[in-house]
């Protein structure tokens, strides 16, 4: 009895010892960072994970993040959003990939709907361009009657800027040079209207 009870309990710790996902540690560009690196705290950084059948990858996001797109990429967003390849103002885009558990009310939340009544208002007052972007439907039912949505449905934004599923909405600012700001996952509204303003 008590040999079969050590055999079993063998047994179980082997299955749970070898069915552990490997983890890797990688920043939102994929590159793989050491354990030392993730760890490190800042305010513009934040965690999350994401998991395949084998290996669980330990991401640190940058929140806001920087960068600049190629001519290429460039004229295929203006495209994507129909915009005049001679447009010089700031292109201020708010994307949606889809539902999770950040975003799973916003929908019927009367303080989301007003902030996008009136960031529409204030970005067509200061002259900036603000499109929203959505890469599925699910989870946005009221907020497509409140303005016009682009669907993403190629994945042209997200496979430039969000290859990979950031909780809540996301925005990027664009300047004419092909220049970004970009605000990965939950954003303050106000901060991507002032940066677009510039």
């Amino acid at each position: 009895m008590i040999k079969t009870l050590i055999i079993a309990l063998i047994v179980c710790a082997s299955q749970l010892f070898f069915s552990q996902k490997k983890e890797i540690y990688i920043n939102d560009n994929f590159q793989e960072i050491s354990k030392h690196e993730y760890n490190k705290h800042g305010e513009n950084y934040r965690f999350q994970n994401v998991e395949t059948d084998s290996v669980l990858y330990k991401v640190r996001v940058e929140h806001e993040g920087s960068g600049k797109l190629t001519v290429s990429n460039f004229n295929n967003l203006k495209t994507l959003l129909n915009i005049s390849e001679n447009n010089t103002k700031n292109i201020a885009i708010h994307y949606y990939q889809g539902l999770d558990k950040c975003n799973q009310h916003s929908d019927t939340n009367q303080y989301v709907i007003n902030d996008i009544k009136t960031y529409i208002r204030k970005f067509k007052n200061s002259g900036s361009n603000l499109y929203f972007v959505y890469r599925e439907k699910n989870g946005l039912k009221n907020r497509l009657k409140k303005t016009n949505w682009i669907a993403d449905t190629s994945g042209t934004i997200e496979n430039l800027f969000f290859r990979i599923k950031y909780p809540c909405d996301s925005a990027i600012v664009i300047f004419p040079d092909g220049s970004f700001k970009i605000f990965r996952g939950e954003h303050i509204w106000e901060k991507v209207f002032n940066t677009a303003k510039k």
